[in-house]
């Protein structure tokens, strides 16, 4: 992906927004790029002003949104995002960590799936009082494209197997030609990595009883952001991971929280903003930098540092700042 540089100096969009978990976020953000020391600026974008969101992640071609969508029309602006930056990847990092609400310990899962960039929206009528229709158009050159770009990022996170998630016995045309070109696409990387075709319901079994078992998964739209929220859930919850909707020339970084639309929590959790920087950095091609502040990150939680929802009596700010506080990057 190109580089959007002026002056050696990577500008990336900051969308915040106008509540209170928004605004925490922005400054977890800020914080943590400037004690990072790395040649990073962001752009404030306020959330009201449509077209300069758009024209800031354009030009800049990465962005951090940290605020919490809930109302249609933020949502729609979401969408429009995806659609118009075609951001047809959405990647869920998640992980568990040791007394943080881990079910299953060694949880350490990628989700790598079509990104939903609005194809149910509006494509629904009824033909006849009382009967809907709902359509979802979908291209075997979009299946391809994206089968392409999730092996390449499977392969480049160091991942060793893939799991398929499909429903092809219901959806015979649509997923078996996803299975179709995962077959193709996959000889080029049977030398570094194993893939398995499962059942939608049988993952689901398995990711609630046998985490562990699962690398990598691959699944479409349809199911990515529900097999994404039951992953969260067995590794200790939304607010501890990151995720991304990407495409060739350009990257949206945000809190698995915040993809989510996870409202039940008044702020944003300081542990899913640090792992969505170091998505960013690495992103950026800051790996060192990336490593060092998941180390950080590591060291707070193993010294009890914790907020309230995790049992602790921290609060989020001060995360951070333990973190920001030790952090050397070595760029």
């Amino acid at each position: 992906m190109p580089e959007s540089k002026y002056g050696g100096i990577n500008t990336v969009t900051l969308l915040t927004g106008s509540t209170l978990i928004g605004q925490a976020g922005g400054r977890y953000v800020k914080a943590m790029l400037t004690g990072s020391m790395v040649p990073v600026e962001v752009q404030d974008i306020d959330p009201k002003e449509k077209e300069d969101y758009f024209n800031s992640v354009l030009r800049n071609r990465a962005a951090v949104h940290v605020d919490i969508v809930v109302d249609q029309e933020a949502k729609q602006k979401s969408l429009k995002i995806c659609n118009d930056l075609d951001l047809y990847l959405f990647r869920a990092r998640i992980q568990s960590y040791p007394g943080f609400n881990c079910r299953f310990p060694n949880v350490n899962i990628h989700v790598i799936a079509k990104n939903n960039k609005g194809v149910y929206s509006d494509l629904e009528y009824s033909p006849v009082n009382g009967v809907f229709e709902a359509i979802s158009v979908g291209t075997c050159k979009s299946n391809v494209k994206y089968l392409k770009a999730a092996f390449a990022l499977a392969v480049k996170s160091k991942r060793k197997k893939v799991t398929l998630v499909h429903k092809a016995k219901e959806w015979p045309v649509s997923e078996g030609s996803m299975l179709d070109g995962a077959c193709k696409i996959h000889k080029d990387y049977k030398d570094v990595l194993e893939l398995e075709y499962m059942e939608l319901e049988d993952c689901i079994s398995e990711l609630v009883t046998n985490p562990q078992r699962f690398d990598c998964i691959f699944t479409s739209d349809r199911y990515a952001t529900f097999l994404a929220t039951i992953c969260s859930g067995v590794a200790g919850g939304a607010t501890l991971a990151s995720a991304a909707e990407m495409g060739d020339h350009h990257a949206v970084f945000k809190p698995l929280q915040t993809k989510l639309s996870v409202t039940n929590y008044p702020l944003l959790s300081p542990y899913g903003i640090v792992n969505t920087i170091v998505d960013l950095f690495i992103h950026l091609g800051y790996e060192k930098c990336a490593e060092a502040l998941t180390c950080e990150m590591k060291r707070t939680m193993d010294e009890g540092i914790k907020t309230k929802e995790f049992g602790g009596t921290d609060n989020g700010g001060y995360v951070i700042c333990n973190i920001v506080n030790r952090l050397r990057c070595v760029r």
